[in-house]
């Protein structure tokens, strides 16, 4: 699966005093598989732009092309061949065969697994009144946003997670198997599905939010600043988990002002600033671009920044991307030093 964002603009109160240009011809390509932090300046177009990527909104100008979408239908049963003029006995007697082996392991299958996927490709553009297969897209790109509380409604904290998957055609004993199993993922224990999900802290919200986007069982997830309003070990915690979920496969996408988690934890860095992408690509190349960084009233990471106190102090640290490695080139160059005699 891929999404292909190409030349797309969004605006807002046109013809008004308070009109504004919140992304601006923005074109970009996100694989599956991949991890990529998405940065810039408070107001910079960031979060209009995640709403983008499963059709929350639709932009003004341009198109996003999400191709290879899995969907799951009924397995009609096998119909007899018809013989055409042009087969011959032989032929048409293979055609046979081969319809009766079909019909054979058909009939095989329960009427529950008697699913098969087909793959589509999904065009969102303003000229479209009706985009087809729009349930199908959001089941595979979930957003999980920053206030989550917007995102939950229902009375259980089991109800709301299990909601998703029900409204994507998940039986409901399945959707609860399902819900079990996230919510402890998500660092909840089991018996917090019965509680009420408006009785819980901000942080806990948060992560039950999480845990009913992951219900679905996205191939792309997409979070607006995941670990606002946690403490250090539920940071740990969380990022820990996406790390895990990127080591299965899943593509992460996260909008953050923590520049040292997106350091530590992504490979590709979009850098969003008055509604375009202005840097697009290795994150640490980006994050060690300190005037960059300061010019947009971003604070550069305190690894990078430690870092360049060391090789200014006579170190030769190289790249790192977090403390572990960190310590790794201290204790070389030490080493180096002693040997050295220095």
């Amino acid at each position: 699966m891929k999404i292909k964002v190409e030349n797309i603009s969004k605006e807002y109160n046109k013809k008004l005093p308070t009109y504004i240009k919140v992304l601006n011809n923005v074109s970009v390509t996100i694989k599956e598989g991949e991890a990529i932090s998405i940065i810039g300046p408070t107001g910079s177009g960031k979060t209009t732009l995640i709403e983008h990527l499963n059709a929350l909104i639709i932009p003004d100008d341009g198109s996003i092309h999400f191709s290879d979408i899995p969907l799951y239908k009924k397995m009609s049963k096998p119909k007899i061949p018809k013989q055409t003029k042009e087969d011959t006995k032989e032929v048409y007697e293979n055609k046979l065969n081969e319809y009766k082996l079909r019909l054979e392991e058909f009939k095989k299958l329960d009427k529950k697994n008697r699913i098969e996927i087909v793959y589509t490709d999904v065009d969102i553009r303003k000229s479209k009144k009706k985009i087809k297969n729009v349930k199908a897209l959001r089941k595979q790109v979930g957003v999980v946003f920053q206030f989550a509380e917007y995102q939950l409604f229902e009375s259980t904290i089991e109800k709301d997670i299990i909601f998703g998957p029900i409204s994507m055609g998940v039986k409901k004993d399945k959707a609860k198997e399902l819900a079990a199993k996230y919510i402890e993922m998500v660092g909840l224990p089991l018996d917090y599905l019965k509680r009420n999900p408006f009785n819980l802290s901000g942080g806990q919200k948060r992560r039950v939010a999480l845990a009913g986007i992951l219900a679905m069982e996205p191939k792309f997830l997409v979070l607006d600043e995941p670990t606002a309003g946690l403490d250090p070990q539920g940071v740990e915690e969380m990022l820990q988990l996406f790390y895990n979920l990127h080591e299965k496969g899943i593509t992460i996408i996260i909008v953050t002002h923590d520049l040292d988690n997106a350091l530590r934890w992504t490979k590709r860095t979009l850098f969003v600033k008055e509604g375009q992408i202005i840097k697009d690509g290795d994150t640490y190349e980006i994050l060690s671009d300190n005037k960059l960084l300061i010019e947009n009233n971003l604070i550069p990471t305190k690894l990078l920044s430690f870092v360049e106190k060391l090789n200014q102090s006579g170190f030769n640290i190289g790249k790192v991307t977090n403390i572990e490695q960190l310590a790794e080139k201290i204790n070389e160059n030490l080493k180096n030093k002693k040997k050295k005699g220095v």
